[in-house]
């Protein structure tokens, strides 16, 4: 296969050229100018996205999401890999639940994976830490005291191997309770994010998920990197008052959306990822509301928008969503580059259409962004394989693992 238009180039940027794709669905070779049959591009061609932090609730949860939904979800929306965080039941913690949840991952997605694994206290001195293929380790505050959660995320930065991505709220700010209103769960955690990074080592095996604050940004640890999602940017609690906005960390004030967007903007926030975290409405409208929102499918969509819109840069982008995830993680991905896979979006600029419910393939069958313009990618390819177009699966299955074992 080779396609010909407008291209995302990792030196040169958006310039005219042909990408061909191998039979074994990697970059061959990017040129001006190729001989032989040629499909011309719609638009322009840029590297799909890489989100390294989704909730795909399999196991333990197939009513909000499964890998077949969460994985068509993803393709739908341009992202052609993933990295599933470990809150599972059972949790991803082990060497037997990882295998479990690798094995149905591999049967179910459309898209390429990789898994988190749930960090805990003397994690560091288990025979198989060095030798499990994990994305990540991951650490949340639930149910921890600030020592045991300091000194884990401590421990595990100092061994060495996967980075540490930590939920960063102090748990002493965490309080459970359902709220009454969304500023009610906010005003509980004001100060959790800012309080939680200053006590955090400085190590550049420290990532910090969904960032969320000024304060927070203000506060990183040297040598850590940090993740922003749509929800952070777009949404704040002038905009959105409803429950279902609820999420950890919480929606905060427009002045956080600002700060969070220059820090994006200029690359101090190097990822983007979006935290999607499917919950049916029934769910959404209980006494006890969970935490979460959808995004997988909508995250690409509504930063292409604000491309569109002027409110960011192309290569900035490209950038956020696809080489930085992957350049975390230490994956020879996200460029249109010879040797890389071929996962690529087809994107028009000018074809913005709203986000309408019925077309979209999460479980959770609700967005906080109903109605908003979007740009959605017309074709998706995986490896050279048509995974999805014009809104549609292509494929079924196919999801290869990120990660391998150590030899």
């Amino acid at each position: 296969m080779i396609l010909e238009g407008r291209l995302w180039h990792p030196q040169n940027g958006l310039t005219e050229g042909c990408v061909a794709v191998g039979d074994d669905g990697a970059i061959e070779r990017v040129a001006k100018t190729m001989a032989g049959r040629k499909q011309r591009v719609r638009g322009m061609l840029l590297p799909a996205g890489f989100d390294m932090h989704v909730h795909f609730r399999d196991p333990g949860f197939p009513q909000k999401e499964t890998w077949a939904s969460g994985s068509a979800a993803a393709a739908c929306g341009g992202v052609t890999a993933v990295v599933d965080m470990p809150n599972t039941q059972p949790p991803t913690d082990s060497p037997t639940a990882f295998a479990a949840k690798a094995q149905r991952a591999a049967a179910a997605s459309v898209v390429d994976f990789g898994l988190g694994v749930s960090a805990r206290p003397g994690i560091s001195r288990e025979a198989w830490f060095g030798e499990l293929p994990a994305a990540f380790w991951k650490l949340y505050p639930y149910g921890k005291s600030w020592e045991d959660y300091r000194a884990t995320a401590t421990e595990v930065t100092a061994a060495g191997g996967r980075p540490l991505v930590i939920h960063g709220e102090h748990p002493s700010h965490i309080d459970m309770s359902p709220p009454t209103e969304l500023a009610e769960h906010t005003a509980h955690r004001r100060l959790a994010e800012a309080e939680c990074l200053a006590g955090m080592p400085a190590s550049p095996q420290l990532h910090v998920a969904h960032l969320s604050t000024a304060d927070g940004l203000a506060g990183l640890p040297v040598g850590a990197t940090a993740e922003v999602c749509p929800h952070h940017l777009l949404l704040n609690l002038d905009a959105c008052d409803s429950i279902d906005c609820k999420v950890d960390p919480p929606l905060r004030t427009p002045r956080d959306n600002a700060a969070l967007w220059a820090g994006f903007r200029d690359g101090r926030i190097a990822v983007l990822a979006s935290d999607h975290a499917p919950h049916l409405p029934e769910e959404k409208a209980s006494d006890n509301p969970p935490s979460g929102i959808p995004g997988v499918e909508t995250m690409v969509p509504l930063m292409l928008q604000q491309v569109s819109a002027g409110r960011l840069a192309l290569g900035r982008l490209v950038n956020a969503m696809a080489e930085a995830p992957a350049d975390r993680l230490d994956l020879a991905r996200g460029r249109i580059a010879a040797g890389q896979p071929a996962d690529l979006i087809e994107v028009d600029l000018k074809a913005a259409r709203p986000v309408a419910l019925e077309q979209l393939h999460s479980r959770a069958g609700w967005s906080p962004y109903e109605g908003w313009d979007t740009v959605f990618p017309q074709r998706v390819w995986r490896r050279g394989e048509l995974v999805a177009a014009d809104g549609e699966l292509q494929a079924s299955r196919g999801g290869q693992p990120l990660f391998t074992a150590q030899p």
